[in-house]
């Protein structure tokens, strides 16, 4: 039994005490503080620590630096107070003894409890981990509450409204680009008297596209496409499901041979309202992935209701 600075050792169990507390080591640690302890608050090299704990070993000062926060850890963990080990940049390390530090400035000891020392490198430590808690809770509050079914989100989410055409309306033969522009203008009026929300109309080389169409948290989409051959000009009308891409209505129609289109776009329009004013364009996964639901018959009969 060894005493340096009111620590006592106990080199048969690896056991430090200090003011009837008591903390148990494995021996590599148990030597590195008492080591420390022994030079009354003194800076010890990095080389004599090296010598004196590992003696003939040869090990790298990393392996010193582990060891120095397996320590600094057990004390922060145990029940004694005022022990610190200390790093000194480019010299060593050396243990901070709060009774010694007192005795140096000349105080009297107090006999009561007294706050645990916290070296700078755990307040940056707890201080982290308490940041990172902090953010991660925000996370997943904002997370819970964005996938919560609150019921204005819900109407905004459920009547958005795109229009996407395969080719820009810029590029139509001039037949097309009417229809295309009375399609448009039908759509952003509607959008002006009822629920209905055109919220945006876009070139789309592919209909696939439901990673694009959750993004923008859309509804349906009105899908203008123009297939142009010799003399003839061919519009097809798709109203289309977007998180599964799946066509509930398709109208198709000749402008050579069907120039009176206007009867198509009202019906489309009144297909798209009713599916908008249903509420049952939010599918579950069950319904997403079986194209034998019944959701899908409901919803198809709803876009041809007119």
């Amino acid at each position: 039994m060894s005493n340096y600075n009111d620590v006592s050792f106990d080199e048969l169990r690896f056991v430090a005490m200090k003011n009837g507390e008591t903390l148990t080591l494995n021996p590599l640690s148990f030597k590195l503080l008492q080591t420390l302890a022994k030079a009354n608050g003194d800076v010890v090299s990095i080389k004599s620590l090296l010598d004196t704990i590992w003696h003939e070993k040869i090990v790298s000062p990393e392996t010193l630096k582990q060891r120095v926060f397996v320590l600094r850890k057990a004390l922060d963990e145990s029940s004694i107070n005022g022990l610190e080990v200390q790093a000194v940049r480019g010299e060593g390390y050396r243990l901070l003894i709060e009774n010694l530090n007192e005795m140096h400035q000349g105080k009297s000891r107090v006999q009561e409890p007294k706050k645990k020392i916290f070296s700078t490198q755990n307040q940056f430590k707890y201080g982290r981990y308490v940041a990172s808690f902090c953010f991660a809770f925000v996370v997943i509050a904002i997370t819970i509450f964005a996938l919560s079914p609150q019921q204005g989100d819900k109407v905004n989410a459920n009547n958005r409204i795109a229009l996407w055409s395969n080719v820009l309306p810029a590029h139509m033969a001039d037949s097309a680009k009417q229809v295309y522009s009375t399609w448009d203008h039908m759509l952003t009026q509607t959008s002006k008297t009822s629920s209905l929300q055109l919220v945006m109309s876009n070139q789309r080389h592919e209909l696939s596209t439901p990673i694009q169409a959750r993004k923008d948290r859309l509804a349906l989409i009105s899908y203008f496409e123009v297939i142009e051959s010799n003399n003839d000009t061919t519009i097809t009308l798709k109203i289309v499901e977007p998180t599964t891409a799946t066509i509930l209505r398709s109208n198709m129609f000749s402008l050579e041979s069907d120039p009176v289109f206007t009867d198509t776009l009202e019906s489309q329009l009144n297909g798209i309202k009713s599916l908008v004013s249903s509420n049952k364009l939010y599918l579950n996964k069950q319904q997403k992935d079986y194209a034998n639901d019944p959701i899908w018959a409901e919803l198809r009969a709803l876009a041809n209701s007119s």
